[in-house]
């Protein structure tokens, strides 16, 4: 990343080598933040401005380039530590449905233990019912 940052603004001298390490930290971080090629973007341009260097015409392709490799640093780097046992492997990867999402978020604790115990029943009169369906003299 630091070598693409190098590229991109023609720097390739050893005293740029600290500017562009630390731009290259915080490019990582954005992308981990879920950050766009357009702030991406905006931040490459910011950094230009600070180290009084001229915007380079290409922006919108380092943007992307930029995004992609530190995109999969971070995959990379995931993947590294879930084959050496550091990171648990997501087995289960269902979301909830979108009902019990939204009543953990926007139910107290009261309503949502009520909500839990309406449901027992109504899986309750549901089993009840289907046995009654399966023999119905019952």
């Amino acid at each position: 990343l630091k070598r693409t940052l190098a590229f991109f603004y023609d720097r390739h001298d050893s005293a740029d080598a600290e500017w562009l390490a630390e731009a290259a930290l915080t490019l990582v971080g954005m992308v981990e933040a879920d950050a766009s090629e357009i702030q991406i973007a905006g931040y490459l341009k910011h950094v230009a401005h600070t180290q009084k260097l001229e915007f380079p015409p290409r922006a919108r392709m380092a943007s992307t380039a930029v995004w992609h490799i530190a995109k999969a640093a971070l995959v990379r780097d995931a993947a590294e530590r879930v084959l050496n046992s550091e990171l648990p492997l997501h087995r289960d990867r269902t979301p909830p449905p979108l009902s019990a999402w939204l009543a953990e978020r926007l139910l107290t604790p009261d309503e949502l233990s009520r909500l839990g115990e309406e449901q027992a029943t109504a899986r309750d009169v549901d089993a009840v019912e289907a046995l009654y369906r399966e023999d119905p003299s019952g």
